[in-house]
């Protein structure tokens, strides 16, 4: 007897690569600034610059002139020179390139995912722009993008695993140099700690209330390898430049620094007034609570439990909705998987609109079934290819500028940035918008007043910063304390109004983002 005939995968694009090359060009063509919406991304650049300068990675502020010397923790350092690299090889062009491709990549993954548990091509797509244009609020060129991937590499292997298509050493062989890399990327590394331990846990229940000896028995096993891996995963994570430290920084900053967070816009909770990325969030939820009333039976324990802890996640903060979208789509992908669409294709006794009907189902069988075949993403490769290619050429291709990637002039100081670099305003001695800091310090090359570290500066720091930019009563004090003469802030800020009601403050400068005020009464004496 033959073996049965395997399926040839074919070169041809399927949906999943349209949908890569889509958020690729919305990032980079149509949207080009929209990866540099947050100035942070100027400090991460800046230091690893600096380590690549230096070739040390910082134990001390390097940013600001207001903590200059502080120790500081730059958990994200391995990152941070990742993009420096890229900016010094491509100019920001070739960031953007580099962001936009494994934002794309992950969505493309998740296509697929949806695809091999059964899911139809159009919902699977419908769900999968739907998880992005949720995610969306977070594409940005920051270490941040690196959690979905950690996230995502976490949440499926461990499935595989749990379903038997995976083995231990493989499961090993992908989480803990995934776990080593994400210690040294980004501080949110705990949560593949957290998506082992819910595995573990679930593994854990079934070991009691598993009544087949067999079953018990393998659950066990499981059981002992997974914990093995969970102390692997604890320790490697000490794999870092800080070892211990690294734990303890972030550690203090979750507990001491709760004022500052709930103040913070990403860390707080959705809200369901028609905002587009809320609407997102119901509609994944909708889809999880229409699958599991199909068929419950087809998600896992740990998945679901997985799910669950997400969902709250995303409730309590808006920065952890992408994490969901990420963790939802595999789930809603099992629990809609193999759903009928159409039902039988059979032609007898019917008539000529029935038989037009038939064949249309006929003919969409079989697009799915060839579009199943064509996995090899030959054009999402050759697309990252040329995108790249361009971005060493500067932008351009035949003397067509194709890529123009970068901050924007709409929301970020120009003219009042030249003003600043022109005039040499002693940055030491200057008050800034706190989300401007790294792209000021990036920009000038000067220590800045301050940024949006929220992990770095003490509270009561930020409280300071909080009564200026909001022009409360006494602010005054604080520039006083701190010697500042000069001001840079968003040309609607509450601080802006207020010194320009006073005649000492001069507006020396503006632009569409923002407006500068220079008090030469407060000038500090040259000594």
């Amino acid at each position: 007897m033959s073996d049965p005939e395997v399926p040839q995968k074919s070169p041809l694009p399927d949906a999943g690569d349209m949908l890569f090359i889509f958020l690729a060009s919305l990032t980079l063509f149509m949207l080009p600034n929209f990866l540099f919406g947050d100035g942070s991304t100027g400090w991460h650049i800046v230091t690893g610059m600096h380590i690549l300068d230096t070739g040390s990675i910082p134990h001390t502020d390097i940013l600001t002139s207001s903590h200059a010397g502080r120790p500081w923790v730059a958990y994200q350092w391995l990152t941070d020179v990742i993009m420096a690299l890229l900016v010094k090889a491509g100019g920001l062009n070739l960031l953007a390139v580099a962001c936009s491709v494994t934002i794309s990549s992950l969505f493309l993954m998740l296509y697929d995912r949806m695809r091999r548990d059964g899911v139809s091509v159009f919902p699977s797509l419908f769900f999968v722009v739907v998880g992005s244009l949720l995610s969306a609020m977070h594409f940005l060129a920051r270490p941040h993008l690196l959690n979905f991937w950690g996230v995502y590499i976490f949440s499926t292997k461990l499935e595989d695993f749990y379903r038997g298509r995976l083995d231990f050493k493989k499961l090993c062989l992908w989480l803990i140099p995934t776990m080593i890399l994400w210690t040294n990327m980004h501080p949110a590394f705990a949560l593949g700690i957290g998506i082992s331990g819910i595995y573990f846990v679930a593994i854990l229940f079934g070991c009691f209330f598993n009544s087949d000896a067999e079953g018990a028995k393998n659950n066990f096993q499981r059981l002992k390898s997974l914990f093995i891996l969970l102390v692997a995963l604890c320790a490697v994570t000490l794999v870092n430049p800080y070892g211990i430290e690294l734990h303890q920084y972030i550690y203090l900053y979750l507990k001491t620094k709760t004022a500052v967070v709930s103040q913070t816009d990403e860390f707080q909770s959705p809200a369901f007034h028609g905002d587009l990325h809320s609407i997102c969030l119901e509609i994944l939820f909708f889809a999880l609570l229409a699958g599991l009333f199909r068929a419950a039976k087809n998600i896992s324990l740990p998945r679901f439990l997985t799910v669950v802890t997400f969902a709250h996640m995303a409730l309590q903060a808006k920065r952890n909705m992408p994490l969901f979208a990420i963790v939802a789509l595999p789930a809603i992908g099992e629990l809609l998987g193999h759903m009928k669409l159409f039902g039988s294709i059979a032609t007898e006794n019917q008539n000529v609109l029935q038989k037009v009907i038939a064949r249309g189902r006929k003919a969409f069988s079989d697009f799915e079934a060839q579009e199943l075949q064509c996995k090899m993403h030959v054009v999402p490769i050759v697309f990252s290819l040329f995108l790249a290619v361009a971005a060493f050429m500067g932008g351009s291709v035949a003397g067509n500028q194709i890529l123009n990637s970068g901050f924007n002039p709409k929301d970020k100081p120009t003219k009042t940035l030249d003003y600043v670099v022109k005039n040499n305003l002693d940055p030491a001695n200057g008050f800034n918008y706190d989300n401007w800091g790294g792209f000021l310090r990036y920009k000038t090359g000067k220590r800045v007043f301050i940024d949006d570290r929220a992990d770095f500066f003490p509270e009561s720091f930020y409280l300071e910063y909080a009564s200026c930019s909001r022009a409360l009563p006494g602010f005054e004090k604080v520039f006083e304390k701190y010697h500042l003469y000069w001001v840079i802030m968003p040309s609607n800020s509450l601080l802006g109004g207020e010194l320009s009601k006073n005649p000492d403050w001069k507006l020396v400068a503006e632009d569409k983002a923002s407006k500068l005020f220079v008090n030469e009464k407060l000038k500090p004496s040259a000594n």
